[in-house]
């Protein structure tokens, strides 16, 4: 009867180290297929915060929004524009999402656009509605 019991034991121990064992592995798998996933080795693991933080960090990442019409302003100072001219920055700045303004402000900025002073109280306000 004891060896009955001992082999139970000897059982019901080496089933609990196998369970271990193969969640063990799981977890090597899971973390070593989320490691491959990300390109920075940095990064947390929230895509699109990644994103937008390597956007904000890296000065050479310049992403457009249908405004390319808008590098022939380049190095124009924010008061010189035309009626017209600030009516293009204006057309582009109401088509966008909210939520996208500062990314654009920030473009323009890297391709050394300044926006006209006249929106800029506007797409502060745009900005705020988010």
């Amino acid at each position: 009867m004891e060896i009955l019991v001992y082999i139970l034991m000897v059982a019901i121990i080496g089933v609990g180290v196998v369970f271990l064992l193969r969640s063990h592995k799981k977890a090597e798998v899971i973390s070593e297929t989320t490691l491959s996933s990300n390109p920075d080795p940095t990064c947390c693991g929230a895509h699109e915060v990644c994103e937008i933080d390597r956007i904000k960090l890296d000065p050479n990442i310049i992403e457009y929004y249908d405004d390319d019409e808008l590098d022939a302003y380049k190095n124009i100072l924010e008061n010189n524009y035309s009626d017209e001219q600030i009516d293009r920055f204006r057309e582009v700045l109401y088509t966008m999402q909210p939520t996208d303004i500062k990314f654009w402000l920030i473009s323009l900025s890297r391709r050394e656009i300044n926006l006209p002073s006249i929106l800029q109280e506007e797409a502060r306000q745009l900005m705020a509605e988010v």
